[in-house]
């Protein structure tokens, strides 16, 4: 024992010397510092800090590399990190505590607290948006549109950013139905905080909860780029700097905080709404902060997903709540296990840091969360319950409207039943248990609580609502048909832009022209598709209204569409006429290519993403 506190004494000296700290508490199992420093250096995250903490103090904290690599300034314990979209835990807390002093309830429709919002809601009377769908992303409002980066940033107040962007606030389906991670959800609950308050959001929540946490350093943006106490943000392995984000949805995700600070944020959750000697809280409103309440599946006695700015998440079997953050050039994640009285924090300064954050949060936490848990057997099935059950499942709820016709047949998942035992499977072939927990609530292998369950819906639909996305019962025949068909058209697109690529100019050279244009059309309507997802992917910048992405990924849109039809129409009369032999041997691939490209345009013509202005979205 001597010889490693030894061992341990050196070995915090030379981390120091190498500008990387951590203080240890004595009674508690040793953090493997250097196997941190390891896993920082794998991934080359330039700068991070972390904390364990307990109830009643913080276990430890380390801190590793470098805030500015141009400076060479280390991170430090007051270094600032952005910690993206724990700031919706923040909106929660601040909404919740307004609500405990008087000043408003999550229940009141939103309509109401802001007359002037013009929201798109078809089941109003009955289903009203309200500030407790937005806390729960419930609401069913698609995501802010790209428009609203060029149109506004952290200045622009709120009643203008939801003038800029009502077109985004439309009601997908019944507010309470679905969960869908919405950002622009957490911007209206912060400006319904700010109307009902009678302050400036971040005002609120700085007198309100920063002040009382002891993080008087924490920021919103806009905010000072030259404050020495602020990371720089960083990009891909070889560190690109990525410049503070200016953009209007700073609520959910623009705060910036020391490790000191968040360690008191999730020790104040730890002692149910107690920080020290304040109780900010009741421990009622924490726990009602960790449960969702206004979705189907939590009326169906499903306490596990999505509550008030707090995820669930299973480590080991151990129930965390907690929340992560991507901002910027920033990575942060932090959780908490009521059960075990412990938290903890990772902050780093590079975004494509996810791989190094999950090893060391199972670093930080391996300690604590090996002990097996009891998982509750299975309850048998009737046979009923089997069969309304099976069959195949199609997403309804994508968080964002733009995805939702890839995700419609990306996503889709199979119940089955295979020697007595419940499987769901996927499109990819990947496939795992059910366990049926009564209520038609069901679990996974080694989780003790029910994640998912079965309901039928208002309209007579069965439904699989999931802690990250809700599906509608179809035929799987139908399910698989779908899936094929697309798999299909898309293999016979990428066949047509390759093959014809080397085919077209042999059969040019070779002087056998003869009908061409039946390889040409469906070639030219392959090479749009791939336009299409360059302009997308690579040349697309929303914050610059008429970015060379948005023109031609319109432009080539419709080349795709014309140049599709066009083939298939040529390909289609010559294919039914007898034209000799010259053109018989050229035909049939021309029809399949054609019949794929058509196939592929007319898809994504039906659901918008032909023909979509981005300038204008």
């Amino acid at each position: 024992m001597q010889q490693l506190k030894l061992f341990l004494f050196c070995l915090s000296i030379v981390l120091l010397l190498s500008t990387n700290s951590y203080s240890q508490s004595k009674s508690q199992p040793e953090v493997a510092v250097q196997e941190i420093q390891d896993i920082l250096d794998k991934y080359d995250i330039p700068g991070a800090t972390a904390a364990l903490v307990s109830r009643d103090q913080i276990l430890w904290k380390g801190t590793f590399g470098n805030a500015d690599i141009e400076k060479g300034i280390p991170v430090s314990e007051q270094t600032l990190f952005g910690i993206g979209s724990i700031s919706k835990t923040f909106i929660s807390l601040a909404a919740l505590k307004a609500q405990k002093d008087g000043k408003l309830s999550i229940t009141t429709p939103v309509s109401e607290v802001i007359p002037s919002l013009v929201i798109d809601n078809p089941w109003s009377d009955t289903h009203p948006v309200r500030l407790v769908h937005l806390l729960e992303h419930t609401s069913g409002f698609d995501e802010a549109h790209f428009s609203i980066f060029h149109q506004a940033d952290a200045t622009t107040s709120f009643s203008k950013v939801f003038r800029l962007t009502e077109e985004s606030l439309k009601s997908r389906w019944k507010a309470g139905s679905y969960y869908a991670y919405n950002n622009l959800g957490a911007i209206l609950a912060a400006y319904v905080i700010e109307e009902q308050v009678n302050k400036p959001f971040d005002e609120y929540v700085s007198e309100q909860i920063l002040q009382p946490l002891q993080m008087t350093q924490a920021i919103y943006p806009p905010f000072d780029t030259t404050n020495t106490t602020l990371s720089r943000g960083y990009a891909g392995s070889d560190n690109t700097y990525t410049p503070y984000p200016n953009i209007p949805q700073w609520p959910a995700g623009g705060l910036f905080a020391s490790i000191d600070g968040m360690s008191n944020f999730v020790r104040l959750f730890l002692n149910r709404g107690k920080i020290d000697s304040i109780q900010l809280l009741p421990a009622s409103v924490i726990t009602r902060m960790e449960t969702p309440e206004s979705s189907l599946s939590s009326k169906q006695g499903i306490s596990y997903g999505y509550g008030k700015g707090l995820q669930g998440e299973l480590i080991n079997g151990y129930h965390f709540y907690g929340h992560d953050g991507s901002y910027g050039g920033f990575l942060s994640d932090f959780g908490y296990s009521t059960e075990l009285g412990i938290g903890f924090v990772i902050l780093l300064n590079n975004r494509d840091g996810n791989d190094a954050l999950k090893e060391i949060k199972k670093e930080l936490l391996n300690t604590y969360t090996s002990s097996k848990i009891t998982i509750p057997d299975a309850v048998e099935l009737t046979g009923n319950q089997l069969r309304s059950i099976t069959g195949g499942y199609q997403p309804v709820s994508s968080p964002i409207q733009l995805i939702h016709p890839f995700m419609r047949l990306i996503d889709l998942q199979f119940i089955v039943e295979n020697d007595g035992k419940i499987l769901q499977k996927s499109t990819m072939g990947e496939s795992q248990s059910l366990f049926h927990l009564g209520n038609n609530r069901f679990r996974k292998s080694n989780q003790p609580i029910a994640t998912s369950v079965f309901v039928e819906s208002d309209e007579g639909n069965q439904l699989w609502l999931t802690n990250e996305m809700a599906y509608q019962q179809i035929p799987s025949w139908w399910a698989y048909a779908q899936f094929l068909t697309a798999l299909v058209s898309v293999l016979g697109v990428l066949f047509t832009l390759i093959v014809y690529l080397f085919w077209i100019p042999i059969r040019s050279i070779k002087q056998k022209n003869h009908q061409l244009s039946l390889l040409i059309y469906p070639w030219l309507g392959s090479v749009s598709f791939a336009g299409m997802i360059v302009a997308f992917s690579l040349l697309y910048d929303p914050t610059v209204q008429y970015s060379s992405g948005a023109v031609l990924f319109y432009i080539f849109g419709w080349l795709f569409l014309l140049t599709s039809l066009t083939g298939l129409i040529q390909s289609i009369k010559i294919f039914f006429r007898n034209a000799g032999k010259k053109s018989s041997r050229i035909k049939y691939p021309a029809l399949l290519s054609s019949v794929s490209c058509s196939t592929v345009a007319l898809y994504l013509f039906y659901w918008g993403i032909i023909g979509l202005s981005l300038w204008n979205y």
